[in-house]
């Protein structure tokens, strides 16, 4: 989700630790080359060895997910003499932002993927990756493609729109490190169409770009080139020109102009078409000959409505200020926008459709590639459908619904290789509602979630397929974040499948949910019904709850079909009812809980349930994959005795205690201070001093020693942070601990302070933070407690 940036820390705030690592690109060719080889760790909470991937495509699913015009192909099911990578679950290699979390390298001449066709085709699209250059602009080459043996066409191929490195936004540094989005696609007509069993080669020939690894091949019957309608106005009766680099935007504002004034379509021809701006409409129908055929180019290529908000300068782009207004009865059909985005510039609206497009407007069939944004919509507005489109290879979010936007239907379209949320709804100060995602296919978004509703009221996800998201998300997030109007209502996610989704989270460092839900501002009190949603071959837990209380959700017919560790993540607890939860393959335990006895209580057993029995409770496991450690058929009203034991007395009293905060900073929750890991953190609510972290001990234990820590990293600057240490029995009555004093963190001694005091008894444990010279806010990432 973008502006602002979604997962990015404040500024100034050394952001949180975590290692990815990507796949081995260090051979002596690429030495030679002087390409970009990077070497990262590997997170220590991965699975050691290769993680078994399910085989089943996304675009498979019977009944759910877009109906797509093409047949696709994986590459490792095809023939080749080329190198099968993946498995792999990870972020930040070749093989785990793969479809299917494998795909095939050809590395040297002679080398293919042979594909062969299922249905007759015309036309191929494939998605592949190249090597980044040392400066981070990419590379160029070609590849060729035989059909049935011959020599068809050479297709130029490019890394110029891929490889991110370093934490958000990201950079095209690879002095950053971190690298991420490796994969870009690229289309071609041929000039016939091939039958059934045509084969369709992808080969390295003398002098082609190596090492080019291939992920699939989409092959699609495209109809003819549509012939321009009865009363409509062509953009080339008003200068623009086709094939040339001349910039033909003023000649799309003429004709949009005077189509909206004779009451006339505007019709875009086959060819390719320039534009350095963006082309503003209201009340009008753009129209191509098809996505195959009408393309648009350029710096800024894209039709937006009126509202759009003002672009920063960049170094190629002056900037522009808003267009106040919001348009209505806007149709755009037919064509394809494909921008040059390569760098991600949150306050730059380098998006392929933006503004406000109400009052009965449509976008369908377009084809949207190399864009910052593929839809970045700004409300308030009502009244808009989005279908049929293929969204690809984008910077940001494939589609946003930003801001007091209501019935809206987002249906059958396509997604594929966003760089942040796949379909967002963000209630951002004006509630969104009535919306709905339907029949939509979301695949591979390398940060955040597939489909995430953010507040709002009476929004609906439905009859969904998601598969494959990469990092700090999962397959579908329901959550009161980023300054979002509180959820209220009833939303509804119903019929979705989600596939290999939720992903180890590069900052938190564990596990997040297929389905989760998130009180990050504050406790979920809408009604959230979920109703009849598979989960398949979960990477991580297949449901999380986590910051503040979710108090009224519904699940009815949910099938956790294997999950790498949990059926349930419980940090945070919910309460509703829960009926018809079946879980297998479960690799750790049914259920996540560190809470206490009544985590899980608040969900009402309505019977059907089985399979997430077992209870788990230490530090975060690898996965483990087709498991079977979820337990019996009826599942506990309390949770068992974990299965690591409660520390003792003389141990950390608080790792893993239930932890609550006067406020906190988004992503930065309180129980990142009792997590066991130094690499998160807690941060206060900023400029806003006082501020408490309050840990439940579970019982009154002896406390007289404290030690306090930061992240370890160099990235922070030493600083004091000035605190207080109270008690309590009850949670009431408070008396002191410590008396307020100043504690210096330096991240050259480790920036941990200890903090000691007579041992007195103690269920609840509170810090009370009055200040800190290194940030406006209390900041912890350990508060470990012990008897002295």
């Amino acid at each position: 989700m973008t502006p602002p940036g979604v997962f990015s820390a404040p500024e100034k705030r050394p952001p949180a630790t975590g290692k990815r690592r990507i796949a081995a690109l260090t051979s002596a060719v690429l030495a030679a080359a002087g390409l970009t080889a990077l070497t990262l760790a590997a997170s220590p909470a991965l699975p050691a060895a290769a993680a078994p991937a399910a085989s089943g495509s996304a675009l498979a699913v019977a009944g759910r997910g877009a109906t797509v015009p093409f047949v696709e192909q994986e590459a490792e099911n095809a023939a080749t003499n080329g190198t099968v990578i993946g498995p792999d679950r990870a972020a930040g290699t070749l093989a785990g932002e793969a479809s299917g979390r494998k795909a095939v390298t050809l590395s040297g001449q002679g080398q293919y993927v042979e594909f062969t066709l299922s249905a007759p085709s015309n036309s191929l699209d494939f998605r592949y990756s190249l090597p980044d250059n040392a400066q981070g602009t990419g590379i160029n080459g070609k590849i060729a493609v035989y059909v049935n043996g011959a020599h068809n066409r050479d297709l130029d191929l490019t890394s110029r729109y891929s490889w991110y490195y370093g934490g958000y936004p990201f950079s095209n540094d690879p002095g950053q490190g971190k690298a991420h989005h490796f994969y870009d696609e690229v289309r071609t007509l041929f000039p016939a169409s091939y039958p059934q069993g045509t084969k369709i080669r992808i080969q390295v020939d003398a002098g082609d770009v190596t090492p080019a690894t291939i992920d699939l091949a989409d092959f699609e019957q495209v109809a003819a080139a549509k012939t321009q309608p009865a009363n409509s106005l062509s953009v080339t009766a008003y200068g623009a020109t086709s094939g040339d680099a001349t910039d033909d935007a003023a000649a799309f504002d003429a004709a949009v102009a005077a189509a909206k004034s004779q009451g006339k379509e505007v019709w875009i021809p086959a060819g390719t078409f320039v534009l350095n701006h963006h082309v503003t409409v209201d009340q009008v129908t753009v129209r191509g000959a098809g996505p195959w055929y009408s393309e648009l180019h350029g710096s800024r290529a894209g039709i937006f409505g009126k509202g759009e908000p003002a672009s920063c300068s960049t170094p190629t782009y002056p900037g522009n200020p808003a267009v106040p207004g919001s348009s209505t009865n806007v149709k755009l059909y037919d064509f394809a926008i494909i921008g040059e985005v390569d760098a991600r510039v949150d306050c730059d609206q380098a998006n392929g459709i933006g503004g406000a497009l109400g009052g009965g407007s449509v976008v369908q069939d377009l084809w949207i590639q190399h864009t910052k944004v593929g839809l970045w919509l700004d409300g308030p507005f009502d009244g808009l459908t989005v279908r049929d489109n293929r969204i690809l290879d984008q910077t940001a979010d494939g589609l946003n619904l930003h801001q007091g936007i209501s019935n809206v239907l987002v249906t059958n379209n396509f997604l594929r290789n966003t760089g942040d949320d796949g379909l967002a709804m963000w209630a951002e100060h004006d509630a969104d509602h009535d919306n709905t995602f339907s029949f939509n296919t979301v695949l591979l978004p390398i940060l955040a979630n597939n489909i995430a509703v953010y507040g709002g009221h009476d929004n609906t996800v439905s009859d969904n397929v998601v598969a494959d998201n990469q990092d700090q998300g999962g397959g579908i997030h329901v959550a009161n974040r980023f300054s979002a109007v509180p959820l209220s209502g009833t939303t509804t996610v119903t019929r979705n499948t989600a596939m290999r989704t939720g992903v180890l989270d590069s900052n938190w460092q564990f596990g997040v949910g297929a389905l989760w839900f998130d009180g990050r501002d504050s406790a979920i009190t809408g009604r959230i019904d979920v109703v009849d949603n598979d989960l398949l071959d979960n990477n991580y837990e297949g449901v999380q709850f986590i910051d503040s209380t979710t108090s009224d959700v519904h699940f009815d017919g949910l099938r956790i079909t294997g999950a790498g560790t949990f059926a349930w993540q419980l940090q945070a607890k919910p309460a509703g009812t829960v009926k018809n939860v079946v879980a297998t393959k479960i690799g750790r335990a049914g259920i996540y809980n560190c809470m206490g006895p009544d985590a899980m209580t608040g969900l009402a057993d309505q019977g059907g349930n089985s399979g997430w029995t077992t209870t788990f409770c230490g530090s975060w496991p690898t996965p483990v994959y087709n498991g079977d450690s979820g337990g019996g058929t009826t599942p506990p009203t309390t949770p068992t005795t974990p299965t690591t034991p409660t520390q003792p007395p003389t141990g950390n009293v608080a790792l893993n205690k239930a932890a609550s905060a006067s406020g906190s900073q988004g992503g930065f929750p309180p129980g990142n201070a009792v997590d066991g890991n130094a690499g998160t953190y807690w941060e206060s609510a900023n400029n806003a001093f006082p501020q408490t972290i309050t840990v439940d001990l579970g019982s009154a234990v002896s406390v007289g020693r404290l030690v306090l820590k930061l992240p370890p990293s160099n990235d922070w600057g030493t600083r004091t942070q000035t605190l207080a240490v109270s008690g309590s029995t009850n949670n009431s009555a408070y008396s002191t601990l410590k008396p307020s004093a100043g504690y210096t963190f330096n991240p050259g001694s480790g920036n941990t302070a200890t903090v000691t005091f007579t041992a007195a008894s103690t269920r609840y444990l509170r810090l009370t933070f009055t200040g800190n010279t290194g940030w406006p806010a209390g900041q912890l990432s350990e508060l470990e407690a012990y008897a002295s």
